[in-house]
């Protein structure tokens, strides 16, 4: 039996989006009730032509204490609620140059894996009067329907990055990427350098929470050694402490990636 792909899944209940006559829900909602129910981060799917949720996980972090009904209902509006007044022509941007991409390049779709940027929502608390802002990175993978994009699956997650923007085209070839340049508004393909082994472990031990000295002992290396290694991997891959280096590694899956 060939298992179908997540893509190959999602194009054939794509279609299926409203409930049935016994107002049972459709096997697409299903599924990304599904989907999202085994993931912490926030979840939903945007409909590009359409401009509409078609699903989002009842999850506070993307909805910012919106109901997911007030979301369904604004659709592509529900952006202006949510996110950043100084991102939000960001996030319109990108919301083109990603359908632009894929129209100019079709040729390269069986090579792309998801695209992903950075931007801020805006949190209200009760504590204080004024908003707060949450720099968030999302991950966004392109459903084509009809030789055009259609859907955009999208993961939402906390972020330390400290700008926006960072649009970024991630291969299945995770060592090739492309960075999207918004003031000549051009790709440039970019390579990664892959992890070593000691690197991964390194991230691996920190994950878990284990200090420097506990890494150390733990690889039977010096404190010193480790200590020059961290540096080492802070530098490859452009962080400023450890928890930047593991959201680094997760989010480009460098973690379980291997060295040709």
């Amino acid at each position: 039996m060939i298992m179908n792909t997540f893509e190959d899944l999602f194009s054939e209940y794509a279609g299926r989006i409203t409930d049935t006559v016994n107002e049972q829900e459709s096997v697409f909602i299903q599924y990304c009730k599904l989907f999202s129910s085994i993931i912490t981060d926030s979840f939903y799917v945007l409909d590009i032509v359409q401009k509409q949720f078609c699903y989002i996980k009842p999850d506070n972090l993307f909805l910012c204490d919106h109901s997911g009904e007030e979301a369904i209902r604004l659709g592509h509006d529900f952006y202006t609620q949510i996110i950043h007044p100084d991102d939000l022509p960001l996030w319109t941007n990108i919301l083109k140059i990603i359908p632009q991409y894929l129209n100019d390049r079709k040729d390269k779709w069986n090579e792309i894996d998801y695209f992903s940027c950075t931007f801020r929502l805006l949190r209200k608390y009760s504590f204080s009067s004024r908003f707060l802002s949450q720099m968030v990175y999302q991950r966004m993978k392109p459903i084509c329907l009809n030789n055009q994009l259609r859907y955009l699956i999208c993961i939402v997650g906390s972020s330390t990055h400290k700008e926006t923007g960072n649009l970024l085209l991630h291969n299945k070839n995770i060592s090739i990427y492309e960075k999207y340049n918004f003031i000549t508004r051009r790709w440039k393909q970019q390579t990664r350098e892959l992890l070593t082994e000691r690197e991964k472990a390194i991230l691996m031990l920190a994950q878990q929470g284990k200090s420097m000295i506990e890494i150390a002992s733990d690889l039977c290396k010096g404190e010193y050694t480790i200590r020059n290694q961290i540096k080492v991997l802070y530098t490859k891959l452009e962080v400023h402490s450890m928890q930047e280096a593991i959201e680094f590694a997760c989010a480009y899956r460098l973690l379980n990636s291997k060295r040709t």
